[in-house]
């Protein structure tokens, strides 16, 4: 290699590194704009039926009680996953269309024109228009797409990239929820919005100065083709989503139920569930910082996927039989040394299934990605994204069902047998050339 090809490698290198590093600051923003105003909205919720209960826009049957809080609140993430179902495969195509920077800035300018409406809503129809921008808010969307196009052919790489991609969210997850309880502990229920608007414009403008102007390098080297329709781009995100290299993949993204287990059967108070799911969320950024490039190194993409699906029905299950056990213990016993050696194992046991869900999500996203080619890959991952919105709509109800049936007995039963399941279609569904790739 010639001294000029060395430098433009290195020249390379140095763009890569600072478009991910970006990518990971407008997460960390993304995901604290997100969570500054999230833990606020059923006490706004509330605020806005006791408003229009005294300005006599509701019935005196419509009472701010709990079920009417809870009912009001569980409508807008519904029409919030709602939005994100549609919006997600369109965030895709644009990728593809536009490349990462010009997406980068229409997803964080409907992030802020969100968060605007909200922190403006005097009533609760404004609260559900404030959802309607989401359908572009799909900034994580974009960070995946930018780390599998940014890394090249590499898996290890794009796994890596990937599973830091998590690690900058749950930084911003983290802070998001305790300094929006703070900003409005004074009765201010809208100042995180308005903090979370000049977050997004932040990103926008990071997004605009540093982000490449297209997602695929060869795209830019070629001359200019016909352009294709959106009509057609949507066709071929179809198309994608049938091919035998990837719906086998697609058909893995299954929801866990653990917050609801742990709140309904082993009826844990909000700080030891808090406590629970921060353990999980500070392990898996962990893990996704520094063990997510060596594992990858050592059991591919598809051996990741694998791991994942067996380790979280193995999982699943001793955690429906400590449920099972020690919701009839806590029953009998209240002491405070019971109930914290029960706490620990179940931080230990969800710790461990969160990473085994992170494990089988990056594999499952490191091995998508590279079965596409480059100008794919957004829309690919739109319609993943658009998935998990699917599985947020539909997905609850069938796990309470189930845990209503049976108890969480059945839930992990049923989730296990899945899991089984697909490890065994993925080995027999997906092409031999497909499992190498990825390795």
């Amino acid at each position: 290699m010639t001294t000029e090809e060395t430098k433009n490698e290195n020249r390379k290198i140095l763009n890569t590194d600072k478009v991910l590093w970006i990518t990971y600051i407008n997460i960390i923003l993304y995901a604290l704009s997100y969570q500054l105003q999230r833990p606020v909205e059923p006490y706004l919720i509330k605020s806005l039926i006791e408003k229009e209960e005294l300005e006599g826009s509701l019935s005196s049957s419509s009472s701010s009680s709990s079920s009417s809080i809870n009912q009001t609140y569980g409508n807008l993430q519904s029409f919030f996953s709602f939005c994100q179902f549609f919006g997600s495969p369109l965030v895709g195509i644009l990728l593809d269309r536009i490349g990462i920077r010009k997406t980068s800035i229409i997803v964080y300018i409907a992030s802020a024109l969100s968060y605007s409406i909200l922190a403006s809503a005097s009533d609760l129809s404004l609260l559900f228009v404030s959802k309607i921008p989401t359908i572009f808010q799909a900034a994580f969307l974009v960070a995946q797409a930018t780390a599998a196009t940014s890394t090249g052919d590499d898996a290890s790489l794009r796994a890596a990239a990937l599973g830091r991609m998590t690690t900058a969210y749950t930084i911003g997850a983290t802070i998001g929820p305790a300094l929006g309880g703070y900003l409005a502990g004074k009765g201010d229920f809208y100042i995180g919005a308005k903090f979370a608007v000049a977050g997004s414009i932040l990103s926008a403008i990071l997004s605009s100065l540093f982000l490449p102007d297209n997602n695929n390098v060869q795209r830019e080297e070629e001359p200019p083709t016909a352009t294709s329709s959106f009509l057609d781009d949507t066709r071929r995100s179809a198309e994608i989503a049938l091919r035998p290299t990837i719906w086998p993949l697609l058909m893995v993204k299954v929801m866990g139920v653990i917050p609801l287990v742990l709140t309904q059967t082993l009826k844990f108070e909000p700080q030891q569930l808090g406590l629970v799911m921060s353990c999980g969320m500070f392990a898996v950024a962990a893990f996704g910082a520094f063990a997510m490039s060596p594992l990858a190194k050592t059991l591919g993409s598809f051996g990741m996927m694998n791991t994942g699906l067996i380790a979280r029905s193995i999982l699943g299950l001793i955690m429906a039989g400590m449920v099972t056990v020690y919701a009839s213990l806590l029953e009998s016993t209240t002491t405070t040394n019971d109930i914290e050696f029960i706490l620990m194992q179940v931080i230990v046991v969800s710790i461990l299934h969160a990473l085994s869900q992170h494990v089988l999500a990056t594999g499952l996203t490191t091995q998508t990605t590279g079965n596409v080619d480059k100008d794919e890959q957004g829309s690919l991952l739109g319609l993943e994204h658009s998935l998990f919105s699917l599985a947020r709509i539909g997905g609850p109800a069938i796990a309470t069902a189930l845990l209503g049936f049976g108890g969480m007995l059945p839930v992990e039963m049923a989730c296990g047998s899945l899991d089984i399941l697909m490890t065994i279609s993925l080995s027999i569904t997906l092409p031999r050339s497909s499992k190498r790739k990825n390795t």
